[in-house]
């Protein structure tokens, strides 16, 4: 029978399979679910930095560009606070048997060692670091804002024993460098990647409007490319997210390199079922090609292991403008 098990960040998963953090996973009947669905393990909501703050205001500059954002005001409001997803942290250990990995959406402050600090005490197995910095000030440079997120990475680190995983977005300057200086500062997982929150203009009201919410299955193409360059070479395991909404998706990217994958749009579009499809999907294709164990498929096509490493950088660009096989 095909092993699905796999370790990720020091944890032991059931199947590489990662409920990510939406409103799918916000309460512990939404826990239950993805459970029971077959997750190897679920990243809860993520806590925004807003709520630790306690503002009233509308969440400012930055936290809107994300997509939970979007759920957070619709309902969920910021008077959550700390002590409701420490409860909520609490209730689903109770009662669950896969890794529980909290999630605090950041934009970079020092501060986050002290509430880090709670959420490992409340039982989180890790904590994933959401970060959440849009550089809308053309004067900061590109390196005082990497500085920023190793800065929180390490404070937190420092604070606690548990694992850490930052979830990154794809623009900054130079990916492989941060993610190598964040694994240096205490990160032991990176997961490629996070999505702003896409907008869009009304132009019959002449506002901002709201883009698409979900991202779509061509999604995965940007991180299957970083993973299959990144993979043992940055000193971090390496999680996907964005666009997995099969097993044969998670399949490529586990082949690319990756540790895990994390589902998520693909939760909204099909249910809690698409974890099981997913994992059934991943053991008959085991299954009917004869691999036993899903590690061994792990990074047999990352860039590390290839005798031809230049077919994973500018090569596919020249291929494709000029048409040769």
């Amino acid at each position: 029978m095909a092993d699905l098990s796999v370790s990720f960040i020091g944890l032991s998963l059931k199947n590489p399979i990662i409920a990510a953090s939406s409103g799918m996973t916000s309460t512990l009947e939404g826990v239950r679910r993805a459970i029971k669905a077959g997750a190897g393990a679920v990243v809860l909501k993520s806590l925004f930095e807003e709520q630790l703050r306690a503002e009233l205001a509308p969440i400012a500059d930055g936290a809107h560009h994300h997509p939970e954002a979007h759920a957070f005001l619709a309902g969920m409001g910021l008077n959550e606070g700390i002590d409701d997803y420490i409860a909520l942290i609490k209730a689903t250990k109770a009662e669950s048997d896969v890794p529980i990995i909290a999630s605090i959406n950041c934009s970079g402050d020092s501060f986050w060692g002290e509430f880090a600090t709670r959420i490992a005490l409340a039982g989180a197995d890790a904590i994933e670091l959401n970060f959440g910095v849009m550089p809308t000030d053309p004067d900061v440079p590109a390196a005082a804002i990497e500085d920023k997120l190793v800065s929180l990475v390490s404070a937190v680190s420092k604070s606690v024993s548990i694992p850490i995983c930052s979830k990154l977005g794809s623009s900054y300057t130079n990916i492989g460098n941060l993610a190598s200086r964040l694994s240096a500062a205490g990160s032991k997982g990176l997961t490629l990647f996070n999505r702003f929150y896409r907008m869009d203009v009304d132009l019959d009201s002449m506002s901002l409007s709201s883009g698409p919410m979900r991202g779509s299955p061509e999604a995965y193409f940007e991180s299957l490319r970083w993973i299959s360059i990144l993979e043992g070479r940055v000193g971090a395991e390496l999680c996907a997210s964005g666009g997995v909404y099969d097993g044969i998706t998670a399949l490529r990217l586990m082949a690319a390199g990756a540790y895990a994958v994390q589902m998520c749009s693909a939760l909204y579009a099909k249910g809690y079922p698409a974890i099981t499809a997913t994992v059934d999907e991943i053991t008959s294709w085991m299954n009917s090609r004869g691999v036993a164990k899903l590690s061994d498929l792990r990074g047999r096509l990352a860039r590390r292991n290839s005798d031809t490493p230049e077919q994973y950088g500018r090569l596919h660009y020249v291929k494709a403008l000029t048409g040769q096989a």
